[in-house]
């Protein structure tokens, strides 16, 4: 339930309080284990593993609590709250998982500033895992897209068939509206299906039209007409169409074959959200009814 000023307030006063109280349970828990690890004959390995795991749960429910409580506040925009989540989520992974280590006896000093860790993480970051991880960050930081944001992409590693004679070549894209951006993958929800979820390392190296940040948008598209209909009369009649919905750009006729020649429309227009099928029935349908005059002239 989206959460006004005060209520904004009180749900951060309640998060910071959960997560503190959280935290005070890990440590008196780890402290409770040390004391007893004598009278509980627990061995090391046993004490570390028990540590490991309250580490992680305590990290699962902090992760919820920072869900539900602190990325709904109804007064940040849908952007900001997708980077704060992000990063909030890789702290906590980083966090988790240095506790985890700490709690088998890896000291942090030699984790973090050890020569070995770097380059242990130098060589993952090549993996599937870790390169996607770390795309997510490059994606967070440069914002080629927000949650919420249409965006189109073209990557080689989805392609699609290219469309055969009459049509011109099309950028083989998968359209949609960014929904999240998490830690290893970016979910889309297409235009014509259930939501994409696309690695985040394939989206980094993607080619990306963010339609959203520009209301400003191309259409283009061919079709043949008999050599037995005239041009200039269909010319004129689009351009006249384009002139009427506002569209700024013209209609050419760009082939010849044996029985049809081919036009091809192509104009730019002022985005309202429409898809660009629904602008090509809006212009071929006021096209159709003077195609049917000029044809019947010419039976006549």
């Amino acid at each position: 339930m989206p959460l006004g000023s005060t209520d904004g307030t009180h749900g951060w006063r309640r998060a910071w309080i959960l997560i503190g109280v959280l935290i005070l349970i890990v440590i008196m828990l780890a402290i409770a284990l040390d004391l007893s690890k004598t009278r509980l004959h627990l061995s090391p390995n046993y004490l570390h593993l028990i540590k490991a795991l309250i580490i992680l749960v305590v990290g699962g429910l902090i992760s919820f609590v920072l869900e539900r409580y602190l990325f709904t506040m109804a007064h940040r925009s849908e952007g900001r709250r997708s980077s704060l989540r992000f990063f909030a989520r890789l702290l906590l992974f980083v966090v988790v998982a240095l506790a985890v280590l700490a709690a088998f006896g890896v000291g942090l000093s030699s984790v973090v500033f050890g020569g070995a860790f770097f380059t242990v993480i130098v060589g993952l970051a090549g993996q599937t895992m870790f390169g996607n991880l770390i795309a997510g960050i490059g994606l967070v930081i440069f914002r080629p897209f927000d949650v919420g944001e249409r965006i189109s992409f073209v990557a080689w590693q989805y392609p699609m068939l290219m469309p055969s004679y009459p049509h011109d070549a099309l950028k083989p894209g998968y359209n949609g509206v960014i929904t999240d951006i998490n830690l290893m993958y970016t979910t889309v929800r297409g235009t014509n299906g259930p939501p994409m979820v696309v690695p985040n390392g394939i989206l980094i190296q993607a080619l990306i039209e963010n339609h959203s940040r520009s209301r400003s948008r191309r259409l283009r598209f061919r079709f043949d007409v008999p050599l037995a209909v005239p041009s200039r009369p269909v010319l004129d009649v689009l351009h006249e169409i384009l002139g009427r919905t506002g569209y700024a750009g013209g209609a050419y006729v760009i082939d010849l074959g044996p029985t049809t020649y081919s036009v091809v429309v192509d104009c730019e227009y002022v985005s309202d959200g429409q898809p660009e099928d629904a602008l090509k029935s809006d212009i071929f349908g006021q096209l159709l009814p003077k195609m049917v005059e000029l044809q019947a002239q010419i039976s006549n």
